[in-house]
């Protein structure tokens, strides 16, 4: 019995929200609906309202950048602000290959390909760190829309934009932002990037990037945070009934 009170404790623990995963340390989660990382592997999105947010407690400076990957070379989607946010000026931040539009339409920064070897970050100008850029790759996004039916091409466009905005999840901080895009192409990827000082590049602990993980993804209709949560505890509870019923046939037998 003691092992069905084990379960029972940590479907009730995580239900409270008093059991966390591990520390999600210098990244940036992309979602729909969400206030903390879903950690969908990537997460399912609504291009009409997306979340941005620090996972942890972070601070940084404006501008919050933000990189749409469109597959098969796809054209640039127009994005959305809330009110009282704006674009940050053009410019090329933190090493972008190319300067911001200093509105509301991305520019091309490069493109992903097979043939790259590298990452989403690395072909639009920006260095990687700890918080698991390098992890957006050519074969984690083809993978995974390869597995939803969409055809990638060849490569997909790399556009950025630039918020006039210091994300901030300390308490009482403004973390997540809800931004939205019109015109993005289904399995296109969107991420984020920013940094924690001023500066022309920005390095290792003061960068904050958002990893294949908790990257959003426009591929379907995106299961919301409750359902996820629900299907999770569930699952708990059904392995510590599974658990417990097959020591009890050992116990018999």
């Amino acid at each position: 019995m003691w092992v069905l009170g084990i379960a029972l404790a940590l479907v009730l623990l995580l239900d409270l929200g008093l059991l966390a995963v591990p520390g999600f340390a210098d990244q940036i989660y992309v979602c729909t609906g969400c206030t903390a990382p879903p950690g969908g592997d990537p997460n399912l999105i609504d291009p009409a309202s997306i979340n941005v947010g620090f996972a942890g407690s972070h601070t940084s400076v404006s501008p919050l950048l933000i990189l749409v990957g469109a597959p098969n070379a796809g054209s640039a989607p127009t994005i959305s602000l809330p009110s009282g946010v704006n674009p940050a000026a053009a410019g090329t931040y933190y090493g972008l290959n190319f300067a911001t539009s200093g509105g509301l339409t991305g520019v091309f920064e490069g493109s992903l390909t097979s043939a790259a070897g590298t990452n989403a970050y690395g072909q639009s100008g920006l260095n990687t760190g700890a918080g698991g850029g390098a992890s957006e790759s050519w074969a984690n996004w083809n993978t995974f829309n390869s597995a939803h039916g969409i055809n990638d091409g060849t490569s997909f466009s790399l556009y950025a934009y630039a918020i006039n905005f210091a994300l901030d999840s300390t308490s009482g901080g403004n973390s997540p932002i809800t931004i939205d895009f019109s015109g993005i192409a289904t399995g296109s990827f969107v991420i984020a990037y920013n940094c924690a000082v001023t500066g022309s590049a920005c390095t290792g602990g003061d960068l904050g990037e958002t990893p294949f993980t908790n990257a959003g993804n426009a591929v379907s209709t995106p299961v919301s945070t409750s359902e996820a949560s629900s299907t999770l505890l569930l699952s708990l509870a059904l392995l510590g009934v599974a658990v417990v019923s097959r020591k009890l046939v050992q116990v018999k037998g």
